[in-house]
């Protein structure tokens, strides 16, 4: 059961949040709803209030189901510092008790103005396919939250130009960079004794060089 609703929950991300405002609507359909009427609001250079805020507010927005909408939301008062400095804020998404099911979210804080200047999301490496759903849409997620002006295929263009979906021969080629709208996305393959046991997915927007 819960296999099948983060099936769809997947399916619901891809085709219902990127509908593309040039799409052919049919002028005698009075039925027409909303879903391409979805905005997304970005994340990257917010607080990091303002960054959980979007980010819920996304989530239920493309799934209406209880469970689905509790796993990939943040609960606020679960995020936390991961030092004294208080630069980089944690979440844990997952059973905590199963480190190989945790997926997890550090939000690099940028302490001259306290915005989110840079996104880092864990996830675990696993032959499951709820694992490699989860996964894509997390980082979806990510990329959303990165820049709002991207459409579903821009989204999807950011995944595949890092390697996302390459087929590789060894895990080290699971690896890419991506600079789009002035905000770079970097997939970085985690290896241990050869095996990939997780990957990272940076996005940070890049600073001006102009004197």
């Amino acid at each position: 059961m819960i296999k099948n609703i983060f099936r769809y929950s997947f399916l619901f991300l891809i085709l219902f949040i990127g509908c593309s405002s040039d799409e052919a609507v049919d002028e005698t359909d009075t039925t027409q709803d909303s879903e391409a009427d979805i905005v997304i609001s970005e994340g990257l250079g917010e607080t990091a209030e303002v960054f959980v805020s979007n980010w819920n507010k996304l989530v239920s927005t493309i799934s209406e189901d209880d469970e689905t909408t509790g796993f990939f939301s943040i609960n606020p008062d679960e995020v936390k510092w991961t030092s004294i400095e208080k630069d980089t804020l944690y979440y844990e998404f997952g059973n905590t008790e199963n480190l190989q099911s945790v997926f997890v979210i550090n939000l690099n804080i940028n302490s001259e103005n306290n915005t989110v200047k840079e996104i880092e999301f864990f996830a675990p490496a696993s032959k499951d396919e709820v694992n490699s759903q989860q996964s894509k849409l997390f980082f979806l997620l990510v990329i959303a939250l990165s820049d709002e002006t991207l459409d579903k295929d821009g989204r999807e263009n950011i995944l595949n130009n890092l390697g996302l979906y390459d087929e590789i021969s060894n895990p080290k080629q699971l690896a890419g960079s991506v600079t789009k709208n002035n905000v770079r996305y970097i997939l970085e393959p985690l290896i241990e004794n050869n095996l990939l046991f997780g990957l990272n997915l940076y996005s940070s927007i890049l600073e001006s060089t102009n004197a």
